[in-house]
């Protein structure tokens, strides 16, 4: 089983708590999971008790892309400070792992890992008010959404694009919204790089992980389509996508 790993950026002390404690904060980026208090970390050849975690950070972290800053999450260690800042100090950040007190998820327990491809370079659903309605026409579904304009001006004065999906064999909408996303409801949570955006998931989709029934359609598509919306997620097996704009 893999572990979860990271890199540590800074190293900072705080004064002792109330019992006299001594307190330092190590500040980590890059993760591949977030910690939480209780997790052992793993940094050079020291085991580290992690008390709290400060997660303010953390949305864009779960698949280890890299973040801007010095720091992305900051955890609590009750350890002296002066033991520990120079580990923040090599040429390289330091690589650190940790032991989790719970159960991993999925992910970290198989090499069975799916593809994730963002489909949605130029153009996106509307972040607060996407309308999604599903239309079926034989082997086709026609999903209906307005679009983002904010971060794609030459959206501005389109009310309506609609995503094709021939040859679709099933579909299905999920509840999982942007809080379910990052609260890890959806199997894809640790996987996708971000939420809102339309992806193809290739590989092992573990469609069983997900209770919603699917609604059948005459396809026979196997490509798996997903797509992050404002209060729900898209699931399309098909053959393939296009998109329509009305002006």
């Amino acid at each position: 089983m893999r572990k979860p790993k990271g890199r540590l950026t800074d190293v900072f002390n705080l004064p002792d708590d109330e019992a006299g404690k001594p307190r330092t904060v190590l500040m980590l980026d890059q993760l591949t999971h977030v910690p939480e208090a209780g997790d052992v970390l793993q940094v050079a050849d020291r085991n580290l008790s992690i008390a709290q975690v400060d997660g303010r950070r953390i949305r864009n972290c779960l698949t280890g892309w890299k973040l801007a800053g010095r720091g992305s999450v900051a955890v609590l260690i009750n350890e002296p400070t002066d033991t520990l800042r120079p580990l923040a100090q090599r040429p390289n950040r330091l690589l650190v792992t940790w032991t989790p007190k719970d159960e991993l998820p999925w992910y970290f327990q198989t090499d069975d890992l799916p593809t994730i491809t963002r489909l949605n370079k130029d153009w996106n659903a509307h972040p607060n008010d996407v309308a999604l309605k599903l239309e079926q026409n034989g082997e086709t579904l026609l999903a209906h959404m307005r679009p983002n304009p904010y971060v794609y001006r030459e959206y501005e004065d389109v009310p309506m694009i609609t995503v094709y999906f021939k040859g679709c064999e099933r579909y299905r909408v999920t509840p999982v919204n942007d809080h379910g996303w990052y609260d890890g409801q959806c199997r894809f949570s640790g996987l996708a790089p971000s939420w809102g955006e339309f992806y193809e998931i290739s590989g092992n989709t573990r469609d069983d992980m997900e209770p919603t029934p699917w609604i059948m359609l005459e396809g026979s598509g196997t490509r798996h389509f997903h797509f992050y919306l404002r209060d729900e997620a898209l699931e399309v097996k098909a053959l393939d996508w296009s998109l329509e704009t009305k002006s």
